[in-house]
């Protein structure tokens, strides 16, 4: 039995809902007053949740950030599922704080726009800030619950969870066990190469990357066992790829941040968008220092590649807000000249000219 629910904003008391009741993909989220139980058009205020998917009763449709823009004001709209996961319709309720929170970046939740308290605001995107306009309560359809017993509601999504280590604990053991493998993976260049047993069905369904080339490789060849080749990727970072490919297992905290960035450009080689923007949020989140410190890794890095496009945007906000800090930087004197000249140019650099100068002749 599917259990729905009223998405209920705090401040205002009004509730989640597709915009006019529509069944149209990409139809706005808004809040309005709460329909009445046997209001025949009460399906676009319901809502089930299905693991990761929050699910409209009336539409069948989910929620989703528009065009997978994860930054401040994104829109939240409803639509179809995606043939390949995708990070802007994953979510997570946290029934600690009553927030919504994006699943690849809890630092991001939904939240009714201005804090309005109107029919008809639109529901958004936001960088979590404990604003009342950021907190849901759940309440079931069909039942009155007390706000004492809303907030200790476990929803469906927690009922999903509670297997999940066992689950993950499993398929690790799957990973180090060499019996039942049929694809070997061939990683990094010499002499640093390792060779890794892997099994095709996990694969094919957590990296597009690996789906490509197993599917590229099946046709070439009859033969059971199925061989990559990844020469771009230390083997010593595909190891935690692979441990969080199985096991959705990842502690950032202990990994060095100059290795943290090659897991993300070796996220990035294999199209996992969860870990590319996870990494990047914690990078950000957490190595903010270190990025400063190596800002011309970091815009290169960044800039190489539109994944990653969080980091892009730290770069720019640092050139614009305390441009000052890149000629503090440790590896200041290799930026490219184009990005010398941008932060030169910039209005807010606190700086004489001398100093300024000093820095150009040092970088040159």
């Amino acid at each position: 039995m599917v259990n729905y629910y009223w998405i209920i904003a705090e401040h205002s008391g009004k509730v989640i809902e597709v915009e006019c009741g529509s069944l149209h993909s990409s139809s706005k989220i808004i809040q309005y007053n709460k329909k009445s139980e046997d209001d025949s058009s009460v399906g676009t205020q319901l809502w089930y949740f299905d693991g990761k998917f929050i699910v409209n009763k009336r539409s069948g449709l989910v929620l989703d950030v528009y065009e997978g823009q994860i930054q401040n004001g994104a829109r939240i709209i409803q639509f179809p599922t995606h043939a390949v996961p995708a990070v802007n319709q994953e979510w997570d309720y946290d029934y600690e704080n009553n927030t919504i929170n994006l699943r690849s970046d809890p630092s991001f939740v939904l939240e009714v726009k201005d804090a309005s308290k109107d029919d008809w605001a639109p529901i958004i995107l936001q960088k979590k800030n404990d604003g009342q306009n950021q907190r849901f309560t759940l309440q079931k359809w069909n039942v009155t619950l007390s706000s004492k017993d809303a907030s200790k509601l476990v929803t469906n999504i927690m009922d999903n969870i509670k297997f999940l280590p066992t689950l993950s604990q499993n398929l690790l053991e799957i990973l180090s066990d060499d019996e039942y493998h049929d694809v070997t993976i061939e990683v990094g260049n010499d002499p640093n190469v390792k060779i890794f047993r892997a099994h095709m069905v996990i694969l094919n369904y957590r990296s597009p990357c690996l789906r490509e080339i197993l599917s590229a490789n099946k046709k070439k060849s009859d033969e059971n066992l199925a061989h990559i080749k990844l020469p771009n990727i230390l083997p010593e970072i595909f190891e935690i790829i692979l441990r969080y490919i199985y096991g959705g297992r990842l502690s950032l905290k202990e990994c060095d941040t100059s290795d943290i960035i090659k897991l993300l450009v070796a996220a990035n080689e294999l199209k996992l968008q969860e870990l590319i923007a996870y990494i990047q949020s914690f990078l950000i989140e957490n190595e903010a220092n270190w990025l400063e410190q190596n800002f011309n890794l970091i815009y290169r890095t960044s800039f190489k590649d539109d994944s990653f496009l969080s980091l892009q945007k730290f770069c720019n906000d640092l050139i614009s807000n305390e441009p000052d800090k890149i000629f503090k930087s440790s590896n200041f004197t290799s930026i490219p000249e184009k990005l010398l000249v941008s932060v030169i140019q910039e209005d807010n650099l606190q700086m004489s000219e001398i100093q300024i100068w000093e820095h150009v002749l040092k970088w040159g």
